[in-house]
């Protein structure tokens, strides 16, 4: 499971170094699948290992085909995402099309979101974290409902 914010940078030719800790968790297999997202209205970029990806797409097939939804989801996440192979250093070459997605610059933000992680620019999470912070502090119990 990935957990935990690091902060990396971008190189001219958009490679990017995977942080150790979410290397670890992916034991060797370096495919990972890379979907454009949303999060509190900044856009950012959702990686998968290969085999999280094949549980969502178990269960995206399991779907009506023509539903509404089904067919939104299916245009603006799975048909927008891309593959992606760490390097032997541990890097991956993020396509200029999910760079420009998720406005990713020079200075970038890791979060670990569990089975995934997320690949944010740092101006992007901090307005992120603020808007977070900012509901919390007006909702102690906005987790409440979770059932964890």
């Amino acid at each position: 499971m990935f957990f935990g914010r690091f902060d990396h940078t971008i190189d001219a030719k958009g490679r990017i170094s995977i942080p150790a800790q979410f290397r670890d968790v992916l034991l060797g297999d370096p495919r990972l699948i890379v979907a454009p997202y949303t999060v509190y209205g900044q856009r950012c970029l959702d990686l998968y290992p290969q085999a999280e990806w094949q549980k969502l797409l178990d269960k995206f097939s399991a779907l009506p085909r023509f539903s509404p939804n089904a067919v939104k989801f299916e245009m603006g996440y799975l048909a927008r995402s891309h593959r992606c192979e760490l390097d032997a250093a541990g890097r991956i070459l993020l396509p200029p099309v999910l760079r420009q997605h998720a406005a990713l610059k020079k200075d970038v933000v890791f979060l670990g979101v569990h089975a995934r992680f997320r690949l944010m620019d740092q101006e992007s999470w901090v307005k992120v974290e603020s808007e977070h912070d900012a509901e919390a502090v007006a909702n102690p119990a906005m987790y409440q409902d979770l059932g964890i």
